[in-house]
């Protein structure tokens, strides 16, 4: 995991990470910062990069080395001292921040430095934001607090404005498209892939077992038949696309794939061939639905797919979407 760590910060953000190295070197790190930039950018994995160089027992040439016990008990989330907070749900819970209020009113356990690490800082509630604010701007002892988010304008301007904002440039597509092929990812996926994540890591696990492929087809196969009008679309819902979902994340990708390839015809009206086919399996069938759809159809049906999302996050049942949305999505493009 180290190796992972450390490549990931060199490959994609040299920069950042050499700068943050060399201002430990002078010893002008900051008591709080917040990290912004897309998905899959690198910023959880500076914020270790940072913690691991605050603790290492072997730096070599100024960087942290990734194997001593230090940097491996940090990677383990071992380290009393490295507070490291991520969540997969909607907010923030109220347990997770008594926890982080509780550490941060400790000093450190094993020495002098203490680190906090607070992914998805945009799922902070105004109530728990602003609780930690006395926190942040007072730290008890040598305390850096790293916030993450990949939408800075969704944190509360309190938290905004007492942290040292660090913007993570984007991604080089070329070189990023270099690295999804190097972990095998097939041409075929790589595009959609793009469009839903930044993650590598992410996009190795739908590959696993070639779910992300199947999906992929399963959903083009839904398309063809709506947007013929075929009523086997919604047939199709049970037959084969609850089929291949097991779990929450499951769900959402098979939403946003959906969102994806009704955003495809759309783009190839007004951008024509320049567009970047994320269902080249199916290009023949999305360049009829390009003739055949109106752009007034198209964003009727863009919006109503948008709003499976919301309905999911409102835990509305998945099947339940996915029927009443065909449903409706047969209707317009009759």
């Amino acid at each position: 995991m180290a190796n992972d760590v450390l490549k990931i910060v060199t490959e994609r953000q040299p920069q950042v990470f050499d700068q943050f190295m060399k201002i430990i070197d002078k010893n002008e790190l900051s008591h709080a910062y917040l990290f912004t930039g897309e998905e899959g950018a690198g910023e959880f994995e500076v914020a270790l990069g940072i913690a691991m160089r605050l603790f290492c027992e072997n730096v070599k040439d100024g960087k942290p080395c990734g194997v001593c016990h230090e940097c491996q008990r940090i990677l383990n989330y071992d380290n009393p001292d490295v507070v490291i907070e991520r969540t997969d749900d909607r907010s923030i819970k109220v347990d997770q921040i008594r926890r982080i209020k509780d550490e941060f009113s400790k000093s450190a356990v094993e020495g002098s430095k203490k680190v906090f690490i607070i992914s998805g800082a945009e799922k902070l509630t105004s109530g728990a934001a602003n609780s930690l604010l006395k926190f942040i701007e007072e730290p008890i002892g040598e305390v850096v607090t790293i916030l993450i988010t990949q939408n800075k304008n969704l944190v509360l301007p309190t938290i905004v404005s007492r942290t040292q904002v660090i913007e993570f440039p984007q991604l080089d597509r070329n070189d990023f498209l270099k690295q999804i092929r190097a972990a095998g990812i097939t041409p075929s996926s790589a595009n959609l892939m793009l469009s839903l994540t930044n993650d590598i890591s992410e996009m190795t696990s739908w590959s696993q077992d070639g779910w992300f492929e199947n999906a992929q087809a399963a959903v083009g196969q839904w398309f063809k038949y709506v947007v013929k009008g075929d009523a086997m679309a919604f047939a199709f819902i049970q037959t084969k696309l609850l089929g291949i979902v097991t779990n929450r994340e499951e769900q959402s990708v098979i939403i946003a794939m959906m969102v994806q390839i009704f955003s495809e015809p759309m783009e190839l009206k007004y951008l024509g061939n320049d567009v970047e086919r994320k269902f080249p399996q199916i290009s023949d069938s999305i360049d009829q639905a390009t003739d055949k759809l109106s752009a007034s159809q198209l964003t009727s049906s863009l919006e109503l797919l948008l709003k499976m999302s919301s309905s999911l996050n409102g835990n509305i049942n998945f099947q339940n979407i996915l029927e009443e949305t065909t449903l409706k999505l047969l209707d317009i493009v009759k």
